[in-house]
């Protein structure tokens, strides 16, 4: 499992280097591939990443659903559809493709953010207005995660 939340510098080339902890996930796991896409949160953009393993148990679930429904098709059509696989380098980096780049809006400073079996790359502003709205949801309703039984 990813945890914690990491700040990061995309170089020039558009590498990021991966955070120590989020690599020993990463290399635990015996294969030095990721699949990155595209996914938004609340209207802003961002991308996630998981581990190769990850993906394809990913894959084997989307399998399982009715191929034909219509947000099925769409949500096949935005999440497969954008998705890359990379290699993580020697150095611990990962070659984010310019068109995630454009589409997350990443610009230099970027954060690596948990989601248990994967992690997500934020625009470093837009992830501080995202944590600011959930820190506002969950401190003005107290019954705000009550429905996910937590």
């Amino acid at each position: 499992m990813f945890r914690g939340s990491f700040e990061h510098t995309l170089d020039a080339k558009g590498r990021l280097s991966v955070p120590a902890k989020f690599r020993e996930v990463l290399l635990g796991k015996g294969d030095d591939r990721i699949v990155i896409t595209n996914f938004v949160v609340d209207s802003t953009r961002c991308l996630d990443i998981y581990p190769l393993d990850e993906w394809l148990r990913f894959e084997e679930e989307i399998r399982k659903k009715p191929r034909f429904e219509r947000r099925m098709v769409s949500f096949q059509n935005y999440y497969f559809g954008g998705a890359s696989e990379c290699v993580v380098d020697k150095q611990g980096r990962i070659l984010i493709p310019p068109l995630l780049r454009q589409y997350s809006n990443l610009k230099r400073d970027v954060v690596l953010v948990s989601a248990l079996d994967k992690f997500r790359v934020w625009d470093k502003e837009a992830w501080k207005k995202v944590f600011a709205e959930a820190e506002d949801k969950l401190m003005q309703d107290p019954d705000f995660l009550g429905d996910l039984g937590l």
